[in-house]
C-alpha cells in the first residue's frame, strides 16, 4: 500500500481532486488527525501510523511538510521506502529566510490570515482555512527542531526546478518549471515518475 500525506496548510484534497492521482492503485491519500498538542513531527507521525495502520512495507508520500512526516514514519515502520514531493530531509534545505521566520509561528494570527484568506476563490486557500491554526503554529515550530532523515536512506525524491521553499537536490528527478506545489501544479508528472520509481 502507498500512503501520501499533504503538505503543512492542505489536505488530501490537493491529490484527490485530481484524475492522475487517483489513477495510482492501492494508494490512500491522509488526512491530518485532528490536532491534540503535538509538538514533534515524531509524534505526528506515530499518529498517523496509528490512525492508518501503516506497516513496514508500505511506501509513504509527502509534499513539503508531508514528505518530512513520511520520513519520520519510515525512521519508526522501517517503511520500505519514502517519495518526497518538494519536501527536504533536514532543515538545511529549507530556504533560510522562511526558516528563520519559525520562532515568530508562535505569536501569528494564523486565525486571522485564514479568515482574511477565506474571502479568495482559491482551492488551495480553501484547505488553508480549513487547517487546524494550532497545527500549523506547532508544525512551524516543530521543523525548525527537527532532526531529519539522519540514518533512513530509502528516499527517492521528485522536485520542481524552481521551488523556492525548498531548493531542487541535485540527486531529484526534476520536473522542470516545477515550484514548491508540484503536487497540484504537475500531477501527471508526479504520477508518472512514481509509477517508475
Amino acid at each position: 500500500m502507498m500512503y501520501i500525506l499533504p503538505g503543512m496548510g492542505a489536505s488530501s484534497k490537493m491529490y484527490t481532486t485530481s484524475p492522475e492521482w487517483n489513477s495510482l492503485p492501492e494508494t490512500v491519500f491522509v488526512d491530518w488527525p485532528q490536532y491534540k498538542g503535538e509538538k514533534t513531527l515524531q509524534e505526528v507521525a506515530t499518529r498517523l501510523i496509528d490512525q492508518y495502520g501503516i506497516q513496514s512495507e508500505d511506501i509513504i508520500a509527502g509534499s513539503s511538510l508531508g514528505g518530512m512526516i513520511a520520513i519520520e514514519i519510515a525512521k519508526l515502520t522501517d517503511a520500505s521506502k519514502v517519495i518526497l514531493l518538494g519536501s527536504a530531509v533536514n532543515p538545511a534545505e529549507i530556504n533560510k529566510l522562511l526558516l528563520s521566520l519559525a520562532p515568530m509561528a508562535a505569536v501569528t494570527p494564523v486565525k486571522l490570515i485564514q479568515l482574511l484568506s477565506g474571502k479568495a476563490n482559491s482551492h488551495l486557500l480553501e484547505m488553508f482555512c480549513e487547517t487546524d491554526d494550532q497545527f500549523i503554529k506547532s508544525m512551524c515550530l516543530a521543523i525548525a527542531e527537527w532532526k531529519g532523515a539522519e540514518d533512513y536512506q530509502r528516499i527517492e525524491r521528485i522536485h520542481g526546478s524552481k521551488d523556492l521553499v525548498i531548493s531542487c537536490p541535485e540527486n531529484a528527478h526534476v520536473i522542470n518549471g516545477g515550484g514548491h506545489l508540484i503536487a497540484m501544479t504537475h500531477p501527471q508528472d508526479c504520477v508518472r515518475i512514481i509509477k517508475s520509481i
